[in-house]
């Protein structure tokens, strides 16, 4: 039977053997806060959590990229890989140099990396698409990619005069990007790559790309063709031009239909997220370049992106030896060997502490010391130094990363924080995979029997509701049914159409499984500290409204006031409770969002406090910023705030305001453009909490025999 407690949550009396003493029993480290977020909120929260498990009893990570070797992998391999090798490229070249801009031509080369289990097949020409929590087509990622790229560092490159721009680029070329960025590229040249540029004869040239527009023919329904006019691939139709075309197109065909509008999701999700070669591209890609095999100024369909990310590198494991040599002792003597002798092939399920084909270099794993570029006697970052050289931006990225960071946790660290993370398994980011991955080396690390991985929330044990079959977590099982660890993969295997374009397995999920994730969340929140007294909750008192504020601090890592929201539980205001204390949840919001819009998820909870019943722990609920900060270019001021002290946007509030990024912070110390270009949105983090617990009743960091 399960112990009541965990190991770590509660220490038994142990009698030493001959005296009849009982030793004092060993006391656990208790913060009585938990650290979670969802999205972009739940990167920051894996992040933070687990690179300062000291500060927190729980970290909960809701779709987030919790592996940083197999992040890398899904950037590097699917969304800016696929293309054709050199060698063909090369010979499309010489055939006819207008042919690397014809998507027939390069799809009989491309080389798509397959794909493993939940996992998207995409490639740099082909994103995938999803409407699941918002619109995710071209212009959504480069966002994204924008963003985490001025949290992180370029994945991709590596410039000693900036953190995110290309090498040879300037930096205010793509901090402002000129009117004509589209027309008139930066090239720059003898840039080398093992894969593409060997011997540095192509030029990398700056380039424009984003989400084209749509069109179908209203009466077949069939899309636009654009490259069904051969001109159009020698010279992409200007924008200006592509309604008219698109009319022309489809004057046989029943009439043409702008098809972007979310009216025809099948349609979109068929059509959309991939590149139009034969239009135009207005949007400055200012993240990469691309290798200008045929000279003419432009990245044409089948021309690849320039990636110096990491030096190159064996997989074969610590051992040293692929699968082929291995002994079966550890040892690499052996030829011809079949299956995995040595038993270190990397498997979320079966081995996930396995380092062969686990994308990630370690110690003993040979690797070429060529530099980023991969190729000798070009003097490359990293070249001959004789240490193990990244990017630094896929090098801060891995610093964070949550699956390494657990590996190297100290056993009694595992111990006190537990673990609670979700994905879908058609996670339009592939984050239910990667929280797979995470939770398949935390069982390994604690037990299987001592932590709860869960196809369904329905699974999760006591929360079917006996009369309807439906999830109903508002109980009191959680601390005796539950383990403290717990992972929920939901979505279903075979959904239908209609499912699919429901968000089922998603990113938020569909409408029902939204909702369960965040009824998870806070029941198993508040199932963290089991032998804490609870506060009275009287009904009456203030209402949730009142109890909700937008609320501000000067911040001394961000040189502003940075915003954040906070919700107060019942009975906290009455009389009875003045000298109650209570533990805080800390909540990082998704990208795009902002504290008001996750502040009424904790709405949620109210009920369920005051209920008899139920009668759920109540907690404080804090949701700090995660958009970037204002900064004003004409009085040099800052502002980290949505709104001003009278409720009006900052933006609105004088000339000059700007963002210092598109629409999320990630919640780490920013990298920038360029050195002088940080914002310390991490120590901002920290800096709040110890503001919160000088302004509300929060309980003190303390040792408890048993939380």
């Amino acid at each position: 039977m399960r112990p009541l407690l965990p190991l770590g949550f509660a220490v038994g009396l142990v009698v030493s053997c001959g005296t009849g003493e009982t030793p004092e029993s060993p006391k656990v480290r208790t913060t009585y806060r938990v650290l979670s977020g969802v999205s972009m909120g739940a990167t920051g929260a894996a992040a933070l959590g687990f690179t300062h498990p000291e500060k927190f009893d729980a970290v909960a990570v809701l779709g987030g990229p919790l592996d940083g070797a197999y992040f890398g992998r899904m950037v590097d391999r699917f969304m800016t890989g696929g293309f054709c090798p050199r060698a063909d490229l090369e010979a499309i070249l010489a055939r006819d140099p207008a042919r690397l801009n014809d998507p027939v031509e390069i799809a009989k080369c491309e080389k798509p990396e397959p794909a493993i289990g939940w996992e998207h097949a995409q490639s740099f020409n082909r994103w995938h698409f999803s409407t699941n929590g918002t619109q995710t087509h071209r212009d959504t990622y480069l966002d994204m990619f924008t963003d985490i790229t001025l949290a992180y560092g370029n994945f991709g490159t590596e410039n000693p005069e900036s953190a995110f721009a290309p090498p040879g680029v300037p930096v205010e070329h793509v901090r402002h990007p000129p009117a004509d960025f589209c027309t008139h590229p930066v090239r720059v040249k003898q840039l080398y790559n093992l894969e593409y540029n060997p011997e540095g004869k192509y030029d990398a040239v700056t380039f424009c790309d984003g989400e084209p527009t749509l069109y179908r023919c209203s009466g077949s329904g069939e899309r636009v063709d654009f490259c069904s006019e051969p001109a159009n691939v020698l010279q992409p139709l200007p924008r200006a031009m592509e309604a008219a075309f698109a009319a022309a197109y489809c004057a046989a065909k029943g009439g043409v239909h702008e098809a972007n509008k979310n009216d025809d999701l099948e349609f979109m999700y068929a059509n959309a997220g991939a590149v139009d070669p034969c239009r135009e591209a207005t949007r400055p890609f200012t993240l990469a370049l691309a290798y200008d095999y045929n000279g003419n100024g432009r990245r044409d369909y089948g021309e690849p992106l320039v990636k110096n990310a990491r030096e190159r590198f064996d997989d074969t494991g610590v051992d040293g030896c692929a699968d082929a040599k291995e002994d079966g002792k550890g040892g690499c003597t052996a030829t011809g060997a079949s299956g995995d002798p040595n038993h270190d092939d990397y498997d979320p399920d079966s081995n996930p502490r396995g380092t062969e084909n686990d994308w990630l270099r370690e110690e003993g794993e040979a690797y070429r010391d060529d530099g980023l570029d991969g190729v000798a006697g070009t003097h490359d970052v990293g070249e001959g130094n004789g240490a193990y050289d990244l990017a630094s931006g896929l090098k801060k990225f891995l610093q964070y990363d949550g699956r390494s960071n657990l590996r190297q946790l100290t056993p009694a660290s595992r111990a006190r924080v537990s673990v609670l993370v979700d994905g879908g398994i058609r996670d339009v980011f592939n984050l239910g995979l990667m929280s797979k991955h995470f939770f398949s080396l935390l069982k390994s690390l604690r037990g299987e029997t001592a932590v709860g991985e869960y196809r369904d929330f329905l699974e999760i044990p006591g929360m079917k509701d006996r009369r309807s079959g439906t999830y109903n977590p508002w109980n009191a099982l959680w601390p005796v049914k539950v383990p403290r660890d717990v992972a929920v993969f939901y979505g279903k295997e075979h959904p239908t159409t209609a499912e699919l374009l429901d968000g089922e397995g998603d990113h938020v999920g569909t409408a029902g499984e939204a909702v369960n994730r965040f009824y998870t969340l806070f029941n198993w929140a508040a199932a963290s500290w089991p032998g804490l007294d609870r506060p009275a909750t009287p009904l009456g008192g203030a209402t949730a409204s009142e109890r909700q504020r937008i609320e501000s601090f000067d911040s001394q890592a961000l040189g502003a006031k940075w915003e954040y929201a906070i919700s107060l539980p019942p009975g906290y205001d009455a009389a009875e409770n003045a000298a109650a204390r209570y533990p805080v949840v800390f909540m990082l919001h998704g990208y795009g969002m902002n504290p008001r819009d996750f502040m009424a998820t904790s709405v949620l909870t109210d009920i369920f406090v005051t209920d008899t019943d139920v009668r759920l722990r109540p907690m404080i609920f804090v949701f700090p910023n995660g958009r970037c900060c204002w900064t004003n270019a004409l009085t040099k001021a800052r502002d980290c705030r949505e709104t001003d002290e009278t409720g009006k946007d900052i933006d609105q509030t004088a000339p000059g305001w700007a963002r210092e990024c598109q629409s999320g912070s990630f919640y780490v110390n920013r990298s920038g453009y360029d050195s002088g270009d940080g914002s310390r949105y991490g120590d901002a983090l920290f800096e709040l909490m110890e503001h919160i617990d000088q302004r509300y009743r929060t309980l003190e960091t303390t040792d408890v025999t048993a939380r």
